[in-house]
């Protein structure tokens, strides 16, 4: 019957209503309309969607189009009067359920003259349809677009569906996935009994979630946690699996960042501790051989001596580099210009290091100087060449750079102030390299890999503890048989042009004095010895082997028969500030000359205070002890 109307009668049909009586009890919506767009005739389907039938007769077919899809509307009806006079569209309509999608199959109804005269208009209600392709469509493009690698699979870990966010941090391409049948599920998995476990589970309708480690792009290290669960049919069967995996490789590497930064924490202060009772061990050694050089006239036993001697001072460089790297030793900060240090020290270098080493510099001009310490910022650079030379046996290149860099392109360190600028200084080698189970601990001390070369497992322990010191942060990066770079990143404080340093004092004969002193000192063996050194001196001693007896002696009296007091500031009981306060109390006058294996950041501060600004750290030399204490006296 629809047939006989689709194609055109040779004569124009007098009643219009007979051309939709076919359709009158159809589900599907029917009306014809005139050229004018006004309605001839419609079907109950037609009434129920829009209204009742009576109202519809001669009134414009596209007036319940939505306003958005009336353009488009108008435009299609042009196309009626061209073969094969029908067109297809679908369109929002206002009908008595509210907005709908309406798809209309329309057919232009011609005269003997081929002429379009009406159009019959069979429509189809599709806004679940419609809906269904929408949100198919923002669930497609959820899934591309998803900042988490998406991968659908069969039951056995055949891989259907990889997301462009999989193959971007994987590196692989959908080609290699599918060509080569890889498993994507099973990658980071190095056992394969657990990678068949999970399987196995999510087939029996559980879940899995775990962290895996893999390589991604361009060989790198790739950490993601991973989610694996099932995906049901109407039959509640495992028909496929679900895996998700997120990128935490930046995550991980700040959680090892922690790790490190808590376990290097937890070395210094070890070490700092050690540290302190090596210092005193040290000065009592270097005291007592001072004291015994000066009285033999044995050429032997002198010989003897001056070897003891030659090693407390080499002890108390291996006690200042254990300070260091627990940033417990004081930094004397001044303007540095690092790109002339880098230049001192490489041509030093170059004549000192093998033949078979190229050095290369890479330094950015005009870079401003550096507030730090030049010996610290020496002892650096220092360790981080002679580790390339070692590194490079046969030879290389080593190269030096430096380069200025804004915080914010650094936050993947620790330490890092986005809003200052840093002085990178990178030192790199095209030598052996370091496996990563080596490149993880080279920062601990006393960690060496050249234990027969006389390594001491310091040098990068300590070079660790002067970068922090000074705010930065240190990087390394190194491939097995490629080489090693180290960077350090030092905070630009603006500041005047790097000058010279003060000309150092030279060295004066011990001078005597006859004046009263109180030694504070709890190790015994340091107490005597100050105590018969000061005493050969001409002075007169007094001792006390803690703060509470030193607090006591200044009570008795007040102190007034006493010139000047030699104190240690660690003491039991009452600690040296304590003792400096009640010195302060008593007579504000009063010369003192601190005495101390470590004075800290604060503790100068409150000697700064209390209007001391002698300290003397040990292991001290007593010659040394005996000139500042001659000059503070005199100063009186």
């Amino acid at each position: 019957m629809s047939a006989e109307v689709t194609t055109c009668a040779e004569t124009p049909p007098i009643d219009a209503a007979a051309l939709v009586e076919s359709w009158a009890e159809s589900l599907e919506l029917a009306v014809v309309w005139d050229r004018d767009g006004r309605i001839l005739s419609c079907n109950n389907a037609f009434a129920r969607k829009f209204g009742a039938r009576e109202e519809w007769v001669g009134r414009p077919f596209g007036e319940k189009v939505h306003p958005d899809d009336s353009l488009d509307w108008r435009n299609g009806i042009t196309r009626i009067d061209m073969r094969p006079w029908h067109v297809s569209r679908e369109h929002r309509w206002q009908t008595v359920q509210g907005w709908r999608w309406i798809a209309w199959e329309e057919t232009g109804l011609r005269n003997a003259d081929g002429e379009v005269w009406a159009v019959r208009s069979i429509g189809r209600d599709v806004t679940k349809r419609r809906l269904g392709e929408e949100h198919f469509s923002k669930l497609a493009k959820a899934i591309d677009q998803s900042p988490t690698a998406v991968v659908l699979s069969t039951p056995q870990g055949q891989v259907q569906y990889v997301n462009p966010r999989y193959t971007e941090i994987s590196g692989l391409t959908l080609e290699e996935i599918f060509e080569k049948e890889i498993e994507v599920l099973g990658r980071g998995f190095d056992d394969p009994g657990a990678y068949r476990d999970v399987l196995e589970q999510v087939r029996r309708g559980g879940s899995w979630s775990g962290e895996v480690c893999s390589w991604g792009r361009d060989e790198k290290e790739l950490w993601e946690f991973v989610q694996i669960t099932p995906i049901r049919n109407h039959a509640d069967e495992v028909v496929q699996f679900l895996c998700l995996r997120e990128d935490i490789t930046q995550r991980k590497t700040l959680e090892l960042q922690l790790r490190q930064a808590q376990k290097m924490e937890s070395l210094g202060t070890l070490a700092g501790g050690i540290a302190h009772d090596f210092n005193n061990i040290i000065a009592i050694v270097k005291g007592y051989t001072e004291f015994c050089l000066g009285r033999t006239e044995d050429a032997s036993l002198q010989r003897y001596l001056t070897e003891i001697h030659k090693a407390s001072h080499r002890a108390v460089g291996l006690v200042r580099q254990i300070l260091t790297f627990s940033r417990k030793a004081e930094v004397s900060t001044r303007p540095v210009d690092i790109n002339a240090l880098l230049n001192e020290l490489g041509r030093l270098f170059s004549e000192t290091f093998p033949r078979t080493i190229e050095f290369q510099f890479d330094l950015q001009k005009d870079l401003p100087s550096l507030m730090a310490d030049p010996n610290q910022l020496q002892q650096v650079i220092m360790n981080l060449c002679v580790n390339a030379r070692d590194a490079m046996g046969e030879g290389g290149r080593l190269r030096l750079s430096s380069k200025r860099v804004r915080g914010s392109q650094i936050l993947d360190q620790q330490n890092i102030d986005p809003k200052r600028d840093y002085v990178c200084i990178t030192i790199a080698d095209n030598g052996h390299g370091m496996p990563p189970d080596v490149r993880a601990r080279i920062f601990e001390p006393f960690f060496t890999t050249k234990m027969k070369k006389g390594g001491t497992g310091l040098g990068l322990s300590v070079v660790y503890g002067i970068v922090v010191n000074h705010q930065g942060a240190l990087t390394v990066d190194s491939t097995p048989g490629k080489g090693t770079t180290f960077r350090a990143f030092f905070p630009i404080i603006e500041t005047k042009k790097a000058g010279s340093s003060d000309a150092e004092g030279t060295s004066q004969p011990v001078p005597r004095g006859t004046e009263h002193l109180l030694i504070v000192e709890d190790e015994e063996s340091l107490r005597e010895l100050l105590s018969t050194a000061m005493t050969e001196l001409g002075y007169t001693v007094e001792t006390a082997e803690h703060g509470l007896a030193a607090a006591e002696r200044l009570l008795n009296g007040g102190g007034r028969d006493l010139d000047a007091i030699l104190l240690d500031l660690n003491l039991p009981g009452m600690n040296g500030i304590e003792v400096l306060r009640s010195v302060r109390r008593i007579r504000p006058s009063m010369p003192v000359i601190i005495i101390s294996g470590n004075v800290g950041r604060e503790q100068r501060d409150q000697l700064n205070q209390l209007g001391v600004g002698d300290v003397i750290v040990k292991p001290y030399s007593l010659a040394d002890i005996g000139q500042r204490l001659r000059s503070v006296l005199e100063r009186r």
